[in-house]
């Protein structure tokens, strides 16, 4: 069976789309004027990396992905609360 193009799906081109505007996020990471437009740039670039993990999982039957797109999840919004409360200390 012949595998076709990622980019000839619809789900490819979302992958695309999800990886150029991670790629964009990558300013507000590194030029952020403050520390928190830092965090809030890198918890969305890790929540695409999660939607990205899924669709590929989906495009290419390999279902144990989701599992890792989910732990990635959790480990992203535990770490969001965790500099959530540095910076509440820092103030």
């Amino acid at each position: 069976m012949v595998k076709e193009s990622l980019l000839v799906t619809p789900f490819g081109w979302g992958v695309l789309v999800l990886m150029l505007t991670s790629l964009l996020l990558t300013y507000r990471i590194i030029r952020g004027p403050t520390l928190a437009d830092r965090i809030v740039g890198l918890n969305t670039i890790t929540t695409k990396v999660v939607v990205i993990i899924a669709i590929l999982a989906v495009i290419s039957e390999e279902y144990a992905l989701i599992d890792l797109s989910i732990v990635l999840l959790m480990v992203n919004a535990v770490g969001g609360l965790i500099l959530a409360k540095y910076m509440e200390v820092e103030r």
